[in-house]
């Protein structure tokens, strides 16, 4: 078995240094610019930033309602680029609720609708979020989000927060809000691994691609779920669990397949995706799951160079107060590899 594994890479801020924090409706100086946002967007800048509908980071309304939408800085000058959406999906009685798709109970729209704070109903205004003082000059931006009730009758709520010693990363903490059915498992899936390409799921033993999982899928639908267990994911030297996907070319940014205007063309540098699980929550039913397209949702248009992972998510048993970490850090391929980890 090889003794090595994936670089876990964290960009580490200087400890002490000023930190750029990206907050709804928040507006003051930093560094002689003033930094504000009149849009339900968070993060750090130049790092991971995350918002919530109608904000983006693909124009317009940046996509469907019900999703965490998850931007990096891959484009020039350092701009931001739609990497992927988080939704939720909740299992009660073995019926999934799905965030993205089921239609509000409020307006009869597609998208279960999310608002920050901790209130029973949806509310207007904007919330820059909490920021904390932690140890050693290192701050942390904290987030409650609530969402509405699903169909299956499950109830949660998602804390968000993102550490400045770690701006690639989006911590995700979920729990269930009181008069929620009994939940079975909630999911938080990264649904949109094709508008990356990501084709290489990065495990213990070495990448595993999609056109080896799927080589002769050639429909419109989703691939099925292919499931691995834990014993096949890598383990940071902390013991936390680490499990990534990325993309197979050379240069994606130079393949558009819809003419660089379009939603689905992923227009800048190559990064890697990622999700980490705190090795004091892993337990021996946690798997990470994957399913792949053939076509871009939402049409019929092959992807060019062949299926890729759509969903990448980990799931286990619930339990309120779950934790995970979706993180992103750029680049793939060369040098991913480290001595001395396991």
């Amino acid at each position: 078995m090889k003794k090595c594994i994936l670089l876990f890479v964290i960009l580490v801020c200087a400890r002490g240094a000023e930190v750029e924090w990206v907050r709804a409706g928040v507006t003051y100086a930093r560094r002689a610019e003033r930094v504000n946002t009149n849009a339900p967007v968070w993060g750090m800048r130049g790092g991971l930033q995350f918002a919530l509908h109608p904000a983006g980071f693909s124009g317009g309304d940046g996509g469907p309602r019900g999703l965490v939408r998850i931007g990096y800085p891959t484009l020039s000058n350092a701009q931001y680029d739609l990497i992927n959406f988080i939704a939720v999906e909740p299992i009660v009685r073995g019926r999934k609720g799905f965030s993205e798709l089921e239609k509000s109970s409020v307006d009869g729209k597609p998208g279960k609708l999310m608002w920050t704070g901790t209130s029973s109903a949806p509310k207007d205004g904007l919330d820059g979020g909490e920021v904390r003082k932690l140890q050693e000059g290192v701050e942390e931006l904290v987030l409650n989000v609530s969402v509405e009730r699903f169909d299956n009758g499950a109830h949660v709520r998602l804390r968000l927060s993102q550490r400045s010693d770690a701006p690639g990363e989006l911590r995700l903490m979920v729990e269930a809000v009181e008069g929620s059915a009994a939940i079975e498992s909630c999911i938080l899936t990264a649904t949109m691994g094709n508008k990356a390409r990501a084709r290489l799921l990065n495990l213990k033993e070495g990448p595993v691609s999609s056109l080896q999982l799927y080589p002769d899928y050639k429909e419109n639908h989703f691939a099925p779920h292919k499931i691995f267990g834990v014993e096949r994911m890598m383990r940071l030297g902390n013991g936390d669990v680490f499990v990534s996907i990325e993309n197979d070319e050379e240069n994606p940014a130079s393949v558009q397949p819809f003419g660089r205007a379009h939603f689905w063309d992923y227009r800048g540098r190559k990064v890697t995706q990622y999700w980490r699980k705190p090795a004091a929550e892993v337990s021996e039913n946690f798997v990470c799951v994957v399913n792949g397209r053939y076509v871009y949702w939402g049409s019929k248009r092959p992807i060019p160079g062949g299926i890729s992972f759509e969903n990448f998510e980990l799931r286990e048993p619930f339990r309120s107060g779950q934790t995970f970490i979706f993180g992103i850090r750029p680049g793939g391929g060369e040098g991913r590899f480290v001595e001395g980890s396991r």
